[in-house]
């Protein structure tokens, strides 16, 4: 420090120090620390102490104190225009006590007079015509023989205007902080409450018992009866079904008659996260846990908690966020990304797939301890081919919104146009046929839906059932009524595993490849054609079905 600014006397080096310590604190007690610090190296102090000013309380309260007898002031709440701190505090100025027995106008004589100190000398801390509190302090330099000179007030004033500007400066800075908490929260607050105005909105679309599910077929009736037995027992379910069959739809009627339905329900989709963000997403992050974590943000978990988490296409989660997943199930606890606790939560969980778990697992691409703790229900929904007797309910329905959504009078089906639509495989399930007849909806131009206006899309393995002859939908549908039965899954599955195999002539990875027609990976096409024991015909053999 002298070889920087030459020979510093006995108090201006102190002065350099405190003007270097008091104006890089930003927090008010470091500061008001840092001036007693300097008070004590300055003036040989046997005590020293703050109180600033509390404006929302408007007294003076304690910030630091230090050295014999300074306890005197520990947690002091004292009135501003009381004692010989107020007089200081109102009259702006300097005061001198060369005798603190002698003295009557403190604000607690008893508690002064006990306390040891002998001398007191205080100041004002001023910052811009504001007067944010009071330092005094016990020097051993002064006494009633000798109070302290012009030269000592110049150099404690010196010293209260840097520690005012750094007080001030730290106030400042935990307000903006303050501020800044406060707004987190407030936006916490509101996405908690969007989340439950959401589900709010959802119970009201399924609060009937089964809400927007249409149909009568007896394996819907019998999934809807599995519904009403594991709505209320809180446990896991996991709902298989493929794409379009409304396993969503499903996991929300359960949430709605469950124990937990006045709570949130919230979905994720697993497929449509970057595997980067899944463990924020369902977990959550603190503020500054990566590059753009600008503030703390709960994850899916914490915004379901107490209700009810539906984790969509759990299949195509990663591995890593696999295991995380599971200890927060084994645990009931989250730790955000970047946090250093665990947050306990109860979250009700139904995962939904249109894969084959039991493949994926036989691929090292599923967690099986996972799968077992995730099915401890599992719940098929079936597919609309396998309740076809449904579809001039489900149409019905569905014309009825959608008139309604495009302001148009609600048209009829003719026999044709139903005729039509109970012939189609469905690929795409319930979604499909409501983007059908939407699509009709549109193209309409009287009060009579024909089989004209429905148009299907071409996929390699759906052309010939749009165009199904007669004679061979008698034959379907004496299957599924004649002979009391409906194909079961399996031989529905095989049955388009070995028409797109046919289509793809046989070759199951690559562009157009049977694997890319079924929307699965190769791998796991092979998997299935080992299970179901289907083989590539010998040539000149006739394929079977």
């Amino acid at each position: 420090m002298a070889d920087d600014f030459g020979v510093l006397n006995e108090f201006e080096e102190p002065l350099i120090h405190a003007a270097v310590s008091l104006t890089t604190a930003l927090d008010v007690h470091e500061t008001c620390d840092a001036m007693i610090g300097a008070v004590e190296r300055m003036f040989d102090v046997r005590a020293a102490w703050i109180l600033l000013h509390d404006a929302s309380r408007d007294e003076l309260v304690t910030c630091a104190y230090r050295g014999v007898g300074a306890s005197t002031y520990a947690g002091l709440h004292l009135p501003k225009d009381r004692g010989i701190v107020g007089l200081v505090f109102n009259n702006r100025e300097p005061m001198f006590v060369p005798d603190v027995s002698r003295e009557h106008r403190w604000f607690d004589q008893e508690r002064l007079h006990a306390s040891g100190l002998q001398s007191v000398f205080a100041l004002p801390l001023v910052h811009d015509s504001a007067v944010l509190g009071v330092v005094g302090m016990d020097s051993r330099r002064f006494s009633p023989a000798h109070p302290p000179t012009a030269a000592d007030t110049a150099r404690l004033e010196g010293l209260a205007a840097i520690a005012a500007v750094g007080i001030r400066n730290a106030q400042l800075f935990t307000s903006v902080n303050e501020d800044r908490r406060r707004l987190r929260q407030v936006l916490a607050e509101r996405r908690q409450l969007r989340t439950e105005v959401d589900s709010l909105r959802d119970q009201l679309r399924v609060h009937s018992t089964y809400g927007s599910i249409v149909g009568s077929s007896p394996l819907l009736a019998s999934a809807l009866d599995q519904v009403s037995l594991v709505a209320p027992a809180d446990t896991s379910v996991l709902l298989s079904g493929e794409t379009g069959t409304g396993k969503e739809l499903f996991a929300r009627v359960i949430h709605a008659n469950s124990r937990r339905a006045k709570s949130a329900f919230v979905a994720v989709n697993c497929a449509a996260i970057p595997d980067a963000l899944i463990e924020s997403e369902l977990f959550g992050y603190e503020r500054g846990a990566f590059t753009g974590a600008l503030s703390r943000k709960p994850g899916k978990f914490e915004l379901a908690d107490r209700g009810t988490l539906f984790l969509d296409e759990i299949g195509d989660l990663p591995l890593a966020a696999q295991a995380k997943l599971l200890r927060v199930l084994q645990e009931r606890e989250v730790q955000r990304v970047g946090g250093t606790r665990p947050i306990p939560v109860n979250v009700r969980l139904v995962a939904a797939t249109n894969q084959d778990l039991v493949a994926r697992m036989a691929e090292r691409q599923f967690r099986p301890d996972l799968y077992y703790r995730l099915s401890v229900f599992p719940l098929r929904i079936p597919a609309l081919r396998e309740r076809l007797d449904d579809i001039p309910q489900l149409a019905e329905d569905f014309i009825g919104r959608c008139a309604e959504r495009l302001h148009k009078p609600v048209p009829t089906l003719s026999d044709e146009a139903i005729e039509r639509l109970m012939s189609y495989h469905w690929p795409g399930n319930v979604r499909e046929l409501q983007n059908v007849l939407e699509r009709a909806m549109i193209l309409l131009r009287s009060d009579v839906i024909g089989a004209d206006l429905l148009s299907f899309p071409r996929v390699a393995f759906g052309d010939a059932a749009t165009d199904m002859p007669k004679n061979e939908l008698r034959e379907r549908r004496q299957d599924t009524t004649d002979r009391g039965r409906l194909p079961t899954f399996d031989e529905a599955e095989r049955r388009a595993i070995l028409q797109a195999l046919e289509s793809a002539g046989w070759r199951i990875s690559g562009r157009h490849g049977a694997a890319e027609l079924l929307g699965l990976k190769p791998t796991t096409l092979h998997a299935k054609m080992k299970r179901l024991g289907v083989r590539r015909p010998a040539p000149g053999s006739e394929m079977s079905t």
